[in-house]
């Protein structure tokens, strides 16, 4: 039985028996004679995500398996490996790592796949789906690490394009990733040549050039972002509707509302979540804005991050405060000049004074959309 043999609904709950059946069906299966599935979890209209064992080397990997109707297109397979050619160059403590690609008979069906690094304290949207939401210091703390990542890839010319909470991700070092660039615009691209038809879900996170049609560059990534720092403490998306069409319509030539109970971050996330992408921070002058803010905002407390127990892992590191020692940059914020060397002036965040409790998680992972062709 292959992935779409049972009828499996993309997007379907844990609770839905299609889902039960397709964990019981791939749970055991080798992918690449390399790849032990230990069970699924999630799958969308494009794949279905499963964390998995190497067996070669006994690390716990995730495995994004493309659905048959996709990866047996001969030119997506040619795209799907030029792009993830590309986006293995990536090499950043805030990009999730690509281990290896390939494709595979699965089911009796071809099934392209990306082996990506296993992480295993959830995702942003994780922590909002169980209520908690963040004060301004720990939303800081994620902009940093979130600019970071954006900067080292807008640097190689490389856009994600489809940025929600859902794709940042943290390790078991409490560690943020960027997962997805590259494999999300790839699946995406079809639907944002028609935006009405982009998924509600992504569309909230949307920039303006993406609602009209527009090509999109790194200040993309940047819009996503500040809607996403927004929502991280308001719990609130801006301009979200009820439909794709009317969420992508609202922020067209719209100002960002942001309230002032932001403090010291509310005039930084404005400014990159501006409609004109002129006006726009770029990643790093977005990172280095957050810097500038930190000094007025207090220590931030533990993200409250849980564990997947899927796996058995290194314990937790407690992280070190990298802005303590930084020679933060002075002057007007639209004037700053990026840095020749390719990693960017932008610091991780400040981290969280010790792991916080015994809590465990769910699930650390969910299928997500796609990024831009090298």
């Amino acid at each position: 039985m292959g992935i779409d043999d049972d009828g499996l609904r993309p997007g379907s709950s844990p609770a839905d028996p299609a889902r039960r059946r397709v964990s019981r069906t791939l749970v055991g299966v080798v992918v690449a004679n390399r790849y032990r599935i230990e069970r699924l979890v999630s799958a969308g209209a494009y794949t279905v995500v499963v964390d998995a064992v190497d067996i070669q080397v006994e690390r716990p990997v995730t495995l994004k398996l493309i659905r048959p109707e996709i990866s047996e297109l001969p030119e997506f397979q040619r795209r799907f490996d030029q792009v993830m050619r590309s986006m293995s160059t990536l090499s950043h403590l805030n990009i999730s790592a690509i281990y290896d690609w390939g494709e595979d008979r699965v089911g009796g069906r071809t099934t392209m796949f990306a082996v990506v690094e296993y992480l295993g304290a959830g995702s942003l949207r994780d922590l909002f789906d169980r209520g908690r939401y963040l004060s301004p210091s720990q939303a800081l703390v994620i902009g940093l690490e979130a600019c970071r990542a954006l900067d080292h890839a807008h640097r190689r010319s490389l856009v994600h394009g489809e940025l929600t909470p859902s794709k940042l991700v943290y390790g078991d070092d409490r560690r943020l990733r960027v997962i997805d660039f590259g494999l999300a615009r790839l699946l995406g691209a079809s639907s944002w040549r028609e935006p009405a038809t982009v998924e509600t879900h992504v569309a909230r996170y949307a920039s303006p050039e993406q609602a009209l049609g527009q090509p999109i560059d790194g200040k993309t990534d940047v819009y996503a972002l500040g809607l996403t720092l927004i929502e991280a403490v308001t719990g609130t998306v801006p301009f979200s509707g009820d439909s794709t069409v009317s969420t992508l319509s609202a922020r067209v030539g719209k100002l960002t509302p942001v309230s002032a109970d932001l403090g010291a971050l509310a005039s930084v996330l404005e400014r990159a979540a501006r409609p004109d992408r002129g006006q726009r921070w770029s990643a790093a002058e977005f990172g280095r804005a957050l810097v500038r803010a930190a000094e007025k905002l207090p220590r931030p407390e533990p993200l409250p991050l849980v564990t997947s127990s899927a796996f058995t892992h290194e314990p937790t590191r407690r992280p070190t405060d990298p802005t303590g020692d930084m020679n933060r940059p002075s002057g007007d914020e639209s004037s700053a000049s990026e840095p020749d060397d390719p990693e960017p002036a932008v610091p991780s965040a400040p981290p969280a004074e010790t792991p916080p409790g015994d809590e465990r998680p769910t699930e650390s992972h969910e299928v997500v959309a796609p990024v831009p062709l090298p």
